[in-house]
């Protein structure tokens, strides 16, 4: 799909996507969080749940067509299971970081808060550097900023009346 050369290296340019989604929600949970006792504990929840989501994602090709993978090992190396992989991952990772919080007794709205700040500037990291690959119609990145902007004027506005946690 996407791919990058550096030197003799090829790297897998939708893994780069990927984490840099990672890196833009971590970041931004980070300074969100950054007042709070348990920050360490939620960063490293979404940490686990990347890394299980790209595990789960990786491997869900097996599940989703078996036969290849036992006759050809060597095609996990390559392929993925897709859009349905993401959508089994994405399920996986949301069950992972609320059984966590569960076990943990924290809030549900500290969960969905977390969770809402994470995707959201993970999302907009991601289609940022699509637009910048060129792959990714313009008009929708702005839709999403603008929505972003938005979320984020509304959310200053409540903090101040005292409102809104975090």
């Amino acid at each position: 799909m996407y791919n990058f050369q550096v030197g003799s290296l090829v790297v897998n340019g939708q893994l780069v996507l990927f984490f840099s989604f990672w890196f833009g929600g971590w970041l931004t949970l980070r300074y969100r969080l950054r007042n709070r006792q348990n920050k360490k504990m939620i960063l490293s929840v979404v940490a686990n749940a990347f890394l299980l989501w790209l595990l789960i994602w990786k491997a869900s090709y097996f599940l989703f067509h078996p036969h290849e993978v036992i006759f050809q090992p060597m095609s996990l190396l390559y392929f993925d299971g897709g859009e349905r992989g993401k959508w089994a991952a994405s399920l996986v990772a949301i069950a992972y970081s609320g059984y966590v919080f569960w076990k943990r007794n924290m809030s549900l709205g500290l969960w969905l808060d977390s969770g809402a700040w994470f995707m959201f500037a993970g999302w907009m990291l991601y289609h940022i550097l699509l637009l910048l690959m060129g792959t990714s119609p313009s008009i929708y990145v702005f839709l999403l900023a603008g929505l972003f902007l938005a979320c984020w004027v509304w959310y200053r506005e409540k903090r101040q009346e005292g409102g809104a946690h975090g």
